[in-house]
């Protein structure tokens, strides 16, 4: 999963069965991104769901070796948590807690806890919408490594710290369009209380994921992120394009 400054966690969330107790995923992934130098990744992303009672649970982490122009590093990650409790037949409270980090785009550390109010909209048994709502806060640490103009960058760079409470909107769509075919797609808007419509970030998931068996995928991801004030000199509009081979139980 991309993330930024927007960790895309629908893409951990399977709801199509509900009789399962725990499922979880693992994926190798190569991906190739458009920043500042020409870069090239290797990654692994891991999650576990499983139900205890009415709650369920949910771990996720990644971690990123990347190749960054001729250099080597961690490039990023995130250890994400979120347990789910039903307080009405139509309505689940989530509650989350996130660490995160990307150097390539300059985002040294980003912490972050909030609560949503989740609505399914439309459910079956090949597919599902559904809504949320909810506060967050965050606190991040922004460094210059990403950005790419040198005159952008002050003469003496220091890490920038931003704190905020953020509403988080999202709608998510997932669908099983065959025996073999899956597909998932989820939108964010995420505004600074107070600021809705002049502070805001927007983001865009879409997956789809032809499965071999039913165990065995390979997965095609498209995210993106649009940020109008960044913190640093970066692009405003991130993309991120990655295949990966989806082992899921």
């Amino acid at each position: 999963m991309s993330q930024s400054q927007v960790l895309h966690t629908e893409n951990f969330n399977v709801i199509l069965d509900s009789t399962k107790r725990v499922k979880g995923s693992f994926i190798p992934s190569f991906r190739y991104r458009n920043v500042k130098q020409k870069f090239f990744e290797i990654e692994n992303t891991a999650d576990i769901s499983f139900k205890v009672n009415r709650q369920a649970f949910t771990l996720a982490n990644k971690l990123e070796y990347s190749r960054f122009g001729d250099e080597d590093i961690l490039s990023g990650g995130f250890v994400y948590f979120e347990n789910r409790n039903p307080l009405h037949q139509n309505v689940l409270l989530e509650s989350y807690a996130l660490i995160l980090w990307q150097e390539i785009r300059g985002l040294r550390i980003k912490y972050s806890v909030g609560v949503n109010a989740r609505v399914p909209l439309v459910v079956n048994s090949r597919e599902g919408l559904f809504a949320g709502l909810g506060p967050s806060y965050e606190f991040e640490r922004w460094t210059y490594s990403g950005t790419s103009d040198p005159s952008l960058i002050p003469p003496d760079p220091k890490p920038i710290e931003v704190e905020k409470i953020r509403a988080n909107l999202y709608m998510n769509f997932k669908s099983k369009l065959s025996d073999e075919f899956t597909l998932d797609i989820s939108g964010y808007y995420q505004p600074a209380l107070g600021n809705f419509f002049s502070n805001y970030r927007l983001a865009s998931s879409s997956e789809i994921t032809y499965n071999f068996t039913r165990n065995i995928g390979l997965s095609l991801l498209y995210q993106n992120i649009y940020d109008p004030k960044p913190v640093v000199p970066i692009s405003t509009l991130f993309h991120d394009v990655s295949v990966g081979l989806n082992l899921s139980f």
